[in-house]
């Protein structure tokens, strides 16, 4: 009986042993998550792309300003800081009357980062009011200002690492009021760096 015991016991032992896992000392190391890249949209626009917005008669054309362009006024500026933590970034477009009427534009920005996160947009950018042009005769163009407030400084930081600009266009008709849904939408692609 003490050999039948003896015996169970030991192979309690042996199935004990077998079955617990020791854990390593050094332990697979965590492979930190990729930073995502930025989802371009189809039919986007490199930053220095313009387009015609319209027809043959009744068209702007518009882009990017840049600073050889746009009488020094580069296409986005960080204005000066008044709050901590609050950012502005101010965006300018041209906005070329390149058909035969007089034309009057309305539009609305919108910034988004790689993660998504979103700033202005139609009813939000410029205090609400978006960016206006005066009435533009055949020939004439408009550096308009447009900006959109970041609310934290990640905010900015994710910025500066490439956006989609997302412009909302409006016409302004005479003797009417402004409808706040778009005529035309245009998207541009903004290379990291550009909003520092």
């Amino acid at each position: 009986m003490k050999t039948i015991l003896l015996l169970a016991i030991v192979v309690t032992a042996i199935l004990i042993a077998g079955c617990t896992t020791a854990t390593p000392s050094n332990p697979a190391p965590v492979t930190p998550t990729a930073e995502p890249t930025l989802s371009i949209p189809a039919g986007a626009l490199p930053m220095d792309g313009s387009v015609k917005l319209g027809n043959d008669t009744h068209s702007i054309t518009v882009f990017i300003c840049n600073e050889s362009i746009c009488a020094g006024d580069p296409g986005f500026q960080l204005d000066n800081q008044t709050t901590p933590g609050k950012h502005t970034i101010s965006i300018h477009i041209d906005a070329k009357n390149t058909g035969t009427d007089l034309i009057r534009y309305t539009w609305f920005s919108k910034l988004t980062d790689i993660y998504g996160n979103s700033y202005g947009g139609i009813l939000l950018s410029h205090g609400g009011y978006g960016a206006i042009t005066g009435w533009r005769a055949p020939g004439q163009a408009e550096d308009a200002r447009d900006y959109v407030e970041v609310d934290s400084d990640q905010g900015l930081a994710d910025l500066s690492k490439g956006a989609i600009l997302d412009v909302y266009f409006m016409e302004n008709k005479p003797n009417q009021t402004i409808s706040y849904i778009p005529d035309y939408h245009v998207t541009w692609v903004i290379d990291p760096g550009v909003i520092v």
